[in-house]
């Protein structure tokens, strides 16, 4: 999922993000955001799901979980 939004202020090690679609903002760390980005800035946020690690993930944690009940 692609989206635009704009960034509102940075404060505290933090970005304040404002998703003007749905009249929301939240803040993510300010490490996160592109070099030299700042308030003012319109940005495209990029969010997507790694299915082959997901599937390494939940493997590993069920095999845990298995080998735990086990005791």
């Amino acid at each position: 999922m692609k989206t635009t939004l704009v960034i509102d202020r940075m404060e505290n090690g933090w970005a304040v993000l404002e998703y003007a679609q749905e009249g929301i903002t939240f803040s993510i760390p300010s490490v996160l955001m592109p070099e030299g980005a700042g308030e003012g800035d319109v940005i495209d946020f990029y969010v997507s799901v790694k299915d082959g690690e997901t599937h390494s993930r939940r493997a590993r944690l069920k095999k845990l979980l298995e080998d735990n009940m086990d005791d």
